[in-house]
């Protein structure tokens, strides 16, 4: 495999991570989570936020297949075509769903600043950030290439990821709610498409009939 190869399959599942992970497609959530917080402790919280994901993306890389054979005993096969599933399912509730209303995640970020780790934890990194999708994906990826290029890729898509969550008013701004609303969904078509790939290729390894 050439180099070129190498780093065309590289960038596309670092594409992937980051269509799932879908941060722009966030922002109105996050914007209303913190609307009330100043802005140095507002960028504070997303970096906490970007870095938890972060970990807890690589670590379901890392260790997401030794829960899967010695824990659940399922194939990857199976992984694959369920996650594929999964993965379309939620794609296509993210371009179905009307968007939340503002006003219920701005209650949450109505907290004293003691609360602003537990807020960038949970909801914002799990599981607005990374959530069932993103974890399917990046179990298979390390399935299929490895466990340092599936990490390695989830470093290079969450770089992007903390820029976007880190300028998250910014960007809000510039591209306006209804550009947000409208890149999310075209992201959502993207997952769709990622997971119809994962089920085509798990359906043709146990029936490699399927690709003639």
């Amino acid at each position: 495999m050439t180099s070129i190869e190498q780093l065309r399959i590289f960038s596309e599942a670092a594409i992937s991570i980051f269509a799932i992970v879908n941060p722009i497609g966030g922002l109105p959530v996050f914007v209303a989570l913190t609307e009330d917080m100043p802005k140095a402790e507002r960028r504070r919280l997303f970096r906490l936020a970007g870095v938890a994901a972060l970990v807890i993306i690589s670590l379901m890389a890392l260790a997401g297949q030794v829960l899967m054979h010695d824990v659940f005993h399922v194939t990857m096969e199976q992984f694959a075509f369920g996650g594929g599933l999964l993965l379309v399912v939620i794609g296509m509730r993210g371009i179905l769903q009307e968007p939340k209303p503002a006003s219920a995640a701005a209650a949450d970020a109505d907290t004293q600043r003691r609360l602003a780790v537990r807020l960038a934890i949970s909801p914002i990194a799990s599981p607005l950030l990374v959530g069932p999708g993103s974890i399917v994906n990046v179990m298979l990826l390390a399935n299929q290439h490895g466990r340092l290029f599936a990490v390695a890729a989830c470093l290079t898509a969450f770089v992007f990821v903390i820029l976007i969550l880190n300028y998250a008013h910014v960007v809000y701004r510039l591209m306006g709610q209804v550009v947000a609303l409208a890149f999310g969904r075209v992201m959502q078509i993207f997952i769709i498409a990622i997971g119809v790939k994962f089920c085509f290729q798990a359906a043709v390894t146990v029936f490699p009939g399927l690709a003639r």
